[in-house]
């Protein structure tokens, strides 16, 4: 039976709490559920150091937002984490002397409209309204009035002098840590340090992988996706177990980048495939499609059971062990391992931007040694010939071509020449030998793979992930 109270009409179920707070906010000037749990999680993730996806998992609130709502939630939230820095231009601009301490809220309120106003193009009435119903939803009534007049002021700014919102959004070193963009210099020159940024804030697409590639064209075409040159569906954004294809395993979500090593692994059928750094499992699946033996090992029992999970999606699978590689050992020696280490995964801010925020810095020096560790380990499970991938999503040299170099002076691998097809439509860094593979965020090139396209332009342009790859063989 329909239940109703006035004009509002009760949902049953999982959503019935969210659909009443909805309309009840339509009715009594109450903000929309949606900015609430962005405001929300703002604080969590500024004050607290939480990570983004992590939160918003275990954010019970967040799983009640019908589907539209849900993502306009995750992008409010991503983006005004992604563009703090250039927000808090724009913030000092309009509020010199922002809210501090138990006005704190005001300035999570203040980041989050000035970001939807200036990177999102919301509708600036509705984002001045929101935002005053969100202060004094927590109790700062008395700062209505502030947030009203500096929006409004945005607003205008927009309109009249759009320069000085192009100047915010050009400025794209400002968001970034200390740790990271003097690396970044340091290593590429500030020329490429400043593209390397830019692309950095460049909103992530959803890339898949199909199981089988042969189907990879239509099922491009079922979804409105564009099929990338080395076979990756991509669409702009979307929830994928609502997608086509999900629910009878048909692919699996894996940045375009992040393919290449098993690509370069070559024929691999009926080969003993080692991935050693496995979960959550979107190479380990690559392998297993190549038709490879696969043993796939993470440490994280708890990362290891989202990997299964994938793998019954996916109807695959794999022997899958829980161990540290340092103290592991196959019983004989493999055709293949391939080691994905962990890593400061500075080529991953696309897709987490908390790591602009987090105050914690990395210990690139350490993360370096594990990593040689897992080689010196990885190289004695390996037969006479053969061939160990080595893979970061860093954007250091410490944790890329450093480590190259040191392989071959401690190990007794040799370089092994990467076949450029494993890199077909990607632009890589040039100079650097042929067994090494280095690939910025706007390495993605179009598919007739000789020019760059622009980073605002279409879906294949929002790049990929920073990868650094290096190829090697067993004497």
């Amino acid at each position: 039976m329909r239940q109703e109270q006035g004009d509002i009409v009760l949902a049953t179920g999982q959503n019935r709490s969210y659909a009443y707070d909805r309309a009840m906010a339509k009715r009594n000037q109450h903000p929309e559920p949606s900015r609430k749990i962005a405001l929300a999680g703002m604080k969590a993730i500024m004050s607290s150091g939480k990570a983004l996806d992590e939160w918003l998992e275990h954010h019970e609130p967040y799983h009640r937002l019908e589907p539209r709502d849900r993502r306009f939630c995750r992008r409010l939230l991503a983006s005004s984490i992604r563009y703090h820095g250039q927000a808090m231009l724009a913030l000092r601009h309009y509020v010199p002397r922002a809210p501090k301490g138990r006005q704190q809220m005001a300035t999570y309120i203040l980041l989050l409209a000035l970001t939807e106003l200036i990177w999102l193009d919301g509708k600036s009435h509705a984002v001045v309204d929101q935002s005053v119903r969100l202060i004094r939803s927590v109790g700062l009534e008395h700062l209505h009035g502030l947030i009203n007049a500096s929006l409004r002021r945005c607003v205008k700014d927009i309109e009249t002098h759009p320069s000085l919102i192009q100047a915010w959004k050009d400025d794209h070193a400002t968001g970034f840590p200390d740790w990271i963009k003097s690396r970044l210099i340091a290593d590429w020159g500030m020329d490429q340090a400043d593209k390397i940024m830019a692309a950095l804030l460049t909103p992530p697409p959803l890339d898949l992988t199909m199981a089988d590639p042969e189907t990879a064209a239509d099922m491009a075409e079922q979804l409105g996706g564009t099929l990338l040159p080395q076979g990756s569906i991509r669409l702009s954004d979307g929830a994928p177990a609502q997608l086509e294809g999900y629910v009878d395993g048909r692919w699996w979500v894996q940045d375009a980048a992040a393919t290449i090593p098993v690509r370069m692994m070559g024929d691999i059928k009926g080969k003993h495939v080692i991935d050693a750094c496995a979960a959550p499992g979107g190479k380990t699946a690559q392998c297993i499609a190549g038709g490879g033996n696969v043993t796939a090992i993470d440490q994280s029992a708890a990362r290891l059971i989202r990997l299964k999970e994938n793998l019954t999606r996916l109807n695959m699978t794999a022997e899958v062990i829980t161990a540290d590689i340092l103290d592991w050992s196959p019983q004989a020696a493999v055709d293949v391992v391939l080691i994905d280490a962990p890593c400061s995964a500075t080529g991953t801010i696309r897709r987490n931007p908390d790591k602009l925020t987090h105050q914690k810095t990395p210990d690139v020096a350490m993360l370096s040694d594990i990593q040689m560790s897992m080689v010196k380990q990885a190289a004695t499970w390996l037969k006479s010939g053969g061939i160990l991938i080595f893979a970061t999503c860093s954007l250091f040299r410490a944790e890329g071509e450093d480590i190259a170099a040191r392989i071959i002076r401690e190990t007794d691998l040799i370089p092994d020449p990467i076949d450029p097809q494993a890199y077909a439509g990607f632009m890589p860094y040039e100079g650097i030998a042929p067994h090494l593979l280095r690939l910025f965020p706007d390495a993605l090139i179009d598919a007739d793979k000789d020019i760059k396209k622009d980073a605002d332009n279409a879906m294949m342009t929002h790049g990929n992930d920073g990868f650094f790859m290096a190829q090697f063989r067993r004497r």
